[in-house]
């Protein structure tokens, strides 16, 4: 009996956790602060494409990317089921003014990634074509479960921009789009 008392507790602090009881501090101007979602769980499963984005959503949430360039992940939610572009999930955040997306948010967002089970492969490569001492292009990849996320940076104006974009393996080789999910 008593086994089940905790169990039930268990059960229903998960659920109240799950249903996003948190609050948010107000800002100056009145406005809600956004809440700062947790990575998820560490799972064995198979990953599924909404699991992914999520993943890569939040990520770039947590990382202060901000979401500006919705069309860009519905153009791969919305793609012909025998395209490459079915197989994948997308984000891509464009720096303003008030947020600069620079390469310091890149590392972020990679270790935002990180957080959720993703393992970068590889160092990041970095690429500086302007001359200054700035890097103006990075990419990263990593994988989980038989999926793959690259993150890459670049500068865009003064502003920057990320986009991560996350790929079903097994779905690509079976689309025959090896190069990914844009040709």
């Amino acid at each position: 009996m008593r086994r089940t008392k905790w169990a039930t507790v268990a059960v229903a602090v998960i659920a109240l956790g799950a249903a996003g009881c948190g609050t948010s501090d107000a800002d100056a101007e009145g406005a809600a602060a956004p809440i700062s979602t947790t990575p998820r769980p560490k799972g064995t499963g198979p990953l599924t494409k909404d699991i992914v984005r999520t993943d890569i959503n939040t990520s770039a949430a947590d990382a202060g990317i901000p979401a500006n360039a919705p069309e860009w992940g519905r153009g791969f939610d919305d793609a012909p089921a025998d395209s490459a572009r079915s197989c994948s999930a997308s984000f891509k955040g464009f720096g303003t003014e008030a947020t600069r997306v620079d390469i310091d948010r890149h590392k972020t967002v990679v270790d935002e990634l990180r957080e959720r089970g993703w393992q970068q492969t590889r160092t990041a490569k970095e690429r500086n074509d302007r001359g200054d001492r700035q890097i103006n292009m990075s990419q990263a990849i990593l994988k989980q479960r038989g999926w793959t996320v690259v993150a890459t940076y670049r500068t865009f104006d003064e502003n920057g921009v990320i986009t991560l974009t996350a790929f079903e393996d097994a779905c690509m080789k079976e689309k025959g789009a090896d190069s990914g999910p844009v040709g």
